[in-house]
């Protein structure tokens, strides 16, 4: 699976992150572990092996 995400430099400065690199860390973070399940399981136990792909975008 492909998550490919388009981020701007107004983003970046709301999530208070200097570069695409700091934006993906808790990005990422958020994936593996962030999303619940109604059974308490997390992200990296149900979903589907990913790439992560950020775009900078004007």
């Amino acid at each position: 699976m492909l998550i490919r995400i388009e981020v701007s430099d107004a983003d970046l400065e709301a999530m208070e992150c200097d570069s695409v690199d700091e934006f993906e860390e808790p990005i990422r973070n958020q994936l593996d572990n962030g999303v619940v399940t109604s059974d308490g399981g997390a992200g990296a136990d149900w979903m589907a092996e990913y790439d992560l792909e950020i775009i900078k975008v004007d």
